[in-house]
């Protein structure tokens, strides 16, 4: 009876460290680098502007361009060297939140304040 009890033992400590062993092999993921190089400006109509970034380390991703004081936003996807220019309703003061989506993560926010 020993010996089976010592094998069982054997088997439940070895299932506990496949299982811990699997649970904690999970790879690091790496931060989404912030959009570079952006800015806000006006465009010809009122109340309308454009929230662009140039070219980076953000290629085929979605931007997201968030109006903190309206509570509005929009999406689009980044062109393939990573720039974008997505057109937001805002006011002058206003402030904008830009940021980088790439699958469910989210890059650091950039924050711009409309001209």
């Amino acid at each position: 009876m020993s010996s089976f009890l010592g094998i069982l033992r054997t088997a439940i400590a070895a299932a506990a460290l496949a299982a811990l062993a699997t649970g904690c092999n999970s790879t690091p993921t790496v931060p989404v680098p912030p959009p570079e190089f952006c800015g806000v400006t006006a465009t010809d109509v009122a109340g309308i502007y454009t929230a662009s970034c140039e070219a980076g380390q953000t290629a085929r991703n979605v931007a997201l361009v968030y109006n903190e004081n309206w509570g509005e936003g929009v999406m689009q996807e980044t062109n393939e060297d990573g720039s974008f220019a997505a057109e937001i309703e805002a006011n002058p003061g206003d402030e904008i939140i830009i940021q980088i989506k790439y699958g469910n993560r989210l890059s650091a926010e950039v924050f711009e304040i409309v001209p």
